[in-house]
């Protein structure tokens, strides 16, 4: 990824879903656990769709509402997963404490709290059929969601 104000960060890989009807235990050990990835990617074809018409999308949430406008606009239907993805490492970005995991292969969810777990694929393919709730606006319902946990 390549937005002017990232900070660099390594792009990680999501941990892969449990196959369906099957889960491995795995004893704890004492070695220490790596954290839960951040920083994703998954939006590259989203970020050039706006690089070509000289616009810059930062993981800040003042980019929703850009995003918003060029859904309304017609934003191509094909960019729903890199809207999902984008919108997930936003999350992961502003939310203390978020982080991607993966319960079913395919689908990404994004964890902001210990009871709420946000499909941020599905909410993007919502938004593109549907004007409200927009990103704006469901990404205030998540912070709501976090003040009401804490």
């Amino acid at each position: 990824m390549s937005a002017p104000d990232d900070s660099g960060e390594p792009l990680q890989k999501l941990p892969a879903g449990m196959p369906k009807r099957y889960a491995e235990y795995k004893p704890v050990t004492s070695e220490a656990v790596a954290p839960p990835p951040t920083n994703v990617g998954g939006y590259d074809e989203l970020l050039n769709y706006f690089q070509e018409r000289g616009q810059t999308l930062p993981r800040k949430a003042e980019s929703l509402a850009t995003l918003d406008q060029a859904i309304n606009d017609g934003l191509a239907a094909e960019l729903v997963r890199p809207i999902g993805m984008f919108y997930g490492d936003l999350l992961t970005h502003t939310v203390p404490g978020a982080h991607w995991e993966v319960v079913e292969e395919g689908y990404p969810l994004v964890r902001v709290t210990r009871n709420v777990a946000i499909d941020v694929v599905h909410i993007a393919l919502r938004r593109i059929a549907t004007p409200n709730p927009t990103l704006e606006q469901n990404y205030a319902h998540v912070l709501e969601l976090v003040r009401q946990e804490q």
